[in-house]
């Protein structure tokens, strides 16, 4: 058989299957987003009795819906964790998902939509967390096996548990329950998504049919420099949305356009140009450093910049 063959087998093999496995066999199960009939047989073969949602919140979609109708008439919990297939996992994430896993009522089942890669790195969480298991085969959740290969953004969820290994190497140490539970509350940043932004020179209000700016100072309070670049497809930036006193966006825009390079702990200023109000009233300012090839700061844990402005 060949290669072409054989990962279309393979795929057949997952989506037939609903990539439903057993982490830890009688406790911890894991799989792809099931249809509400699907979900119920597996609830009742398993005796699940939470959940895990690693989708987040997506009201009113119609999979979100169907699968709360779902476990509310099952009569078991559901908890919905934000991670991304597409990034470093937030710290706050993080930690909502390990205290569901040290409170909620087992057995569980852990799901995102294909059950490859968000799934995998919680699977492999959980033996990290729970199971008398090496690193090395803890990771194993997170591969080809379950559908997952490290290309393109899911990349990401390889490099955080890469980061890990390397906060092992570090503290001359080896893996253990505690040591993830130390890691993840003291050690793990998401590379160098972390700023602190302060405004210089803000304004008592801005004038109406007039266009203003507003200076802001962007400290790099991560743990590797930032790359400014001139254009928007890669390097880091600062990126800013305004809205009206209606709610509608007025506009979405870049600073930080130019060659420089801002080492941990050190600042840059920028400035935004804010565009003629048209009507009076409050505005409202949103303000955060973007990776460019990854993804906002505050999408991994760092602290956006909310502005109000006053339009007269």
């Amino acid at each position: 058989m060949g290669v072409g063959s054989a990962a279309g087998v393979e795929i057949s093999r997952l989506c037939l299957t609903h990539n439903l496995h057993a982490v830890i066999p009688g406790k911890v199960y894991r799989s792809a987003q099931l249809t509400p009939t699907d979900l119920e047989k597996v609830v009742r073969a398993h005796g699940i009795r939470t959940v895990v949602n690693l989708r987040g919140v997506c009201d009113p979609t119609p999979w979100y819906l169907q699968e709360c109708r779902a476990t509310h008439e099952l009569e078991i919990q559901q908890a919905d964790i934000c991670l991304s297939a597409g990034r470093l996992p937030s710290d706050v994430e993080l930690r909502r998902l390990v205290r569901t896993l040290d409170e909620t009522e087992y057995p569980i089942l852990l799901h995102c939509f294909r059950g490859a890669d968000r799934t995998g790195m919680a699977s492999a969480l959980v033996l990290l967390l729970q199971g008398e298991v090496t690193f090395a085969e803890a990771r194993r959740q997170l591969g080809p096996r379950y559908g997952h290969a490290r290309i393109g953004r899911p990349a990401y969820l390889d490099q955080f548990l890469d980061s890990y290994g390397v906060w092992l190497e570090k503290k001359n140490r080896i893996h253990s329950p505690a040591a993830i539970r130390e890691w993840l509350n003291h050690g793990y940043v998401p590379e160098n998504l972390r700023c602190h932004l302060e405004p210089s020179n803000l304004p008592e209000h801005i004038p109406v049919g007039t266009p203003s700016s507003i200076h802001i100072r962007a400290e790099n309070t991560g743990s590797k420099s930032w790359r400014l670049r001139p254009g928007t497809n890669a390097g880091t930036h600062l990126r800013y949305l305004l809205w009206d006193p209606d709610g509608s966006l007025v506009t979405e825009e870049r600073s930080g356009l130019f060659e420089a390079t801002v080492a941990p702990q050190q600042s840059v200023d920028l400035v935004l140009s804010v565009p003629a109000p048209q009507k009076a009233g409050r505005y409202h300012l949103f303000v955060d450093m973007i990776d460019e090839q990854h993804c906002s700061f505050h999408q991994t844990g760092s602290e956006p910049l909310e502005l109000d402005l006053l339009a007269r």
